[in-house]
């Protein structure tokens, strides 16, 4: 007797000789979810349970639900694919908000279900005179281009680039000067390397506005659209361009400030989640959103490690992920090491462990280290 691995049930299942005409809702009966539901009326929470138990899984909720003690109540609702099927379809029956969340229990079973993209490795480029990890060293065009090209024969297939810090402490400058440093890199990336899709790392509408108007294809806004609230109608003019969405509590100045969480996950995800919402009312696609849970942004070291173990969790958001951690305070601090550069290689396998997690973007400055950690986990990947 042994316990396998939930990446070969399928395989596992078929070796036993299952049927194969049965074998999708077979699956179904061995996949296993948990699913968080959010405040929650006592008495929702209530029939949630009761028919949580009539589909024979479980539902966790507040003591004094059943007493009617309290007046509203997360839940932890678990079963099996097949059985959390059944108690959506029971909830569809019930009074209240029920029906809604059955159709939301759909949804999480959809995004679970769903066939893992590619994971892409965004090569960083910062033309800046105070970036943390390479400030100064790409401000010359001469070495943006020697960084561009190295970006790119390293394997990475989107460029990232920025001309204003975001480090901690960091201040704004002005959105010409970002223009007077990006416009020639996306000039040269479109001319000689028409294939590499290009990112611009701004808070800025007037900046985005021109860039996106030179054809490229996303915008990292670090501020989460709070920065400028022009950015949202900006980029929605834009039908073939994505915006990655980062959560965010404060500007880099004070960011450091603002690390007070009651229940990190939940504060980042909802958070997260307001964020992503200004950006559909301001007209963007869901099809051009890409979200960012942003480590290091008003988050500390034991946070930003939490942030990294339940980085799935975002997945119930059913947006693409992208994640940066490269050559991050709280990385060099779990590497013992003294200089940003050091961590690459702590970098890499945290790249690799974001990859065997289907993350879709990752967003590092050293494109090899990671690309060689990305290819051994993609490697295990495909033999499940």
């Amino acid at each position: 007797m042994r316990i396998i691995s939930k990446n070969f049930l399928e395989n596992e299942i078929k070796n036993v000789g299952f049927d194969q005409n049965w074998l999708k809702i077979g699956i179904n009966k061995h996949k296993f979810l948990n699913i968080k539901i959010n405040d929650l009326r006592a008495i929702e929470a209530n029939i949630l349970k009761q028919t949580a138990l009539s589909a024979q899984c479980d539902c966790a909720v507040h003591k004094n639900v059943i007493n009617s003690k309290i007046e509203i109540s997360d839940c932890v609702l678990s079963g099996t694919i097949s059985q959390l099927i059944n108690v959506a379809k029971k909830l569809s029956y019930q009074p209240l908000s029920l029906p809604k969340i059955g159709q939301e229990i759909i949804e999480q079973i959809n995004i679970f279900n769903k066939k893992p993209k590619e994971t892409k490795i965004v090569g960083i480029l910062n033309i800046t005179e105070n970036s943390f990890s390479d400030g100064n060293e790409f401000l010359k065009f001469d070495k943006t281009i020697e960084r561009i090209e190295e970006i790119i024969t390293q394997g990475a297939q989107i460029v990232d680039i920025g001309a204003e810090s975001t480090k901690p402490n960091s201040i704004a400058i002005d959105p010409n000067i970002e223009l007077e440093r990006l416009l020639p890199a996306i000039n040269y990336i479109k001319t000689n390397h028409p294939q590499i899709e290009i990112s611009i790392d701004t808070r800025n509408a007037t900046t985005a506005k021109k860039v996106l108007k030179q054809g490229v294809h996303y915008i990292n806004d670090v501020s989460g659209l709070n920065y400028d609230k022009d950015m949202a109608k900006t980029v929605a003019e834009f039908k073939n361009s994505k915006i990655i969405i980062s959560h965010n509590r404060a500007t880099p100045d004070v960011m450091n400030d603002f690390c007070n969480y009651n229940s990190l996950i939940d504060e980042v995800y909802f958070e997260l989640k307001a964020q992503v919402q200004n950006a559909l009312n301001g007209g963007i696609l869901k099809d051009n959103i890409i979200i960012d849970p942003a480590f290091g942004f008003s988050k500390n070291t034991e946070q930003n490690i939490e942030l990294m173990m339940r980085i799935e969790e975002f997945k119930s958001m059913g947006y693409p992920i992208m994640v940066g951690v490269s050559r991050k305070r709280f990385l060099q601090a779990m590497a013992n090491v003294n200089s940003p550069k050091e961590a690459d290689e702590i970098t890499g396998f945290t790249s690799a462990y974001f990859a065997t997690k289907n993350i879709e973007y990752i967003r590092v400055h050293n494109v090899k280290k990671t690309k060689e950690a990305i290819n051994f986990a993609q490697h295990l990947l495909q033999k499940v």
